[in-house]
């Protein structure tokens, strides 16, 4: 293999790549290569940790097709301290030799023929997406799905589809996100799927900030593709059954309160410096007469804090305790500047809701107060 690629078009494609052999806990060396091949005037990258797969491509000169493997972190690693110009890649006596104008290397590679074999899903169906769009949306999801070693069910993100929108919804068990898209294009003739949080954070990483293109969906049986501009990531679909979370999701409630973004944040941020370690507890008061709430957080080891703020509000006299930090992911998370909370009493979970978006929906658990 004998090419010539320019460094600022390989590196950002390396770098993605080399996160996924990054990842490898399979005990396999490997798969702590990346795996280089040539094809039609491209270059070819491709890593997996067994549970995904990606592959990256970019324009190169190609004087002598061929492939070979490389280890991972010192090639993207060299690749990234060179300057921004021409890059000569060679493979001679087993290993990738690599020289710019002023510098040159040699890494110790390993044949292609020890690395596996990547399947790939049938194109059969597939689902286009605005990539801007969803990247806004794993953003605004991915903060709240479980981690693997819980609970199999909720360790991805759902995606339901019913006609042009697609809805993503995230769990813990202790707080639920609900967000809906738009979709461009849906010919997918299941309804729902689960996607791994770990796939989908890679997904995220290599959507561009602000991305006009879009991106390409293609699920299978128990398989997904992901393709975006040069970029195909492959991963496996969680086999088992969603919680049936509209059931856990109020449809009326006792007390509302509309406030500035803002403002409650400040306030919550500085009630979380007296809150129960390991607790992070702190108690909203519902005053409907006054106008008003009140939020205090209290520890017998360091003090206690208590703050009022003016809100429009309808409903009951009422309270309820939150995880401070749940709070503050979900207020950090939705848009607009005005918000809404919604709850019934301290024993079932409030709604946060933005009054200008209403494809977001974040549910928050109480912490009773038996605790």
């Amino acid at each position: 293999m004998k090419l010539i690629c320019l460094q600022e078009k390989l590196f950002p494609i390396l770098s993605a790549v080399s996160r996924i052999a990054s990842l490898n806990k399979s005990g396999l060396p490997i798969l702590n290569n990346i795996l280089l091949s040539t094809e039609n005037s491209y270059l070819k990258l491709v890593a997996t940790n067994l549970e995904i797969a990606i592959e990256g491509k970019l324009r190169a000169k190609i004087e002598k097709e061929g492939n070979i493997t490389i280890p991972s972190q010192i090639f993207n690693n060299y690749i990234s301290s060179l300057p921004k110009e021409n890059i000569n890649l060679e493979v001679k006596d087993n290993e990738l030799l690599i020289k710019t104008k002023s510098q040159k290397a040699k890494i110790k590679a390993i044949s292609s023929e020890e690395f596996p074999i990547i399947p790939q899903p049938i194109k059969k169906e597939k689902i286009v997406l605005k990539s801007d769009d969803f990247k806004k949306a794993l953003k605004q999801t991915l903060f709240a799905i479980g981690e693997k070693e819980a609970r199999v069910e909720i360790s991805g993100a759902l995606f339901s589809l019913a006609g042009k929108n697609l809805t993503i919804v995230g769990t813990d068990s202790y707080r639920l996100i609900e967000k809906t898209i738009k979709v461009k294009e849906n010919d997918y003739q299941g309804k729902e799927l689960i996607i791994p949080k770990k796939t989908l954070e890679e997904v995220l990483r290599i959507i561009k900030d602000e991305d006009k293109e879009d991106i390409f969906i293609y699920p299978s049986e128990n398989q997904i593709l992901f393709s975006y501009q040069d970029f195909s990531l492959v991963s496996q679909i969680i086999s088992s059954d969603f919680p049936n979370y509209k059931e856990i999701i109020p449809k009326n409630f006792k007390t509302k309160i509309i406030f500035r973004k803002e403002s409650l944040l400040q306030i919550i941020k500085t009630a979380s410096l007296f809150a129960r370690s390991g607790i992070n507890d702190l108690k909203i008061k519902f005053l409907p007469k006054e106008e008003k709430i009140i939020i205090s957080s209290l520890n017998n080891q360091v003090g206690e804090n208590e703050a009022e703020l003016k809100v429009e509000i309808s409903g009951n006299n009422n309270d309820v305790s939150f995880n401070y930090q749940y709070l503050l992911d979900g207020l950090l998370n939705l848009g607009g500047d005005e918000l809404s909370l919604e709850i019934i009493d301290s024993n079932l979970p409030g709604v946060i809701r933005s009054t200008s978006d209403d494809s977001f929906l974040y549910l928050i658990m109480p912490i009773k107060s038996n605790e």
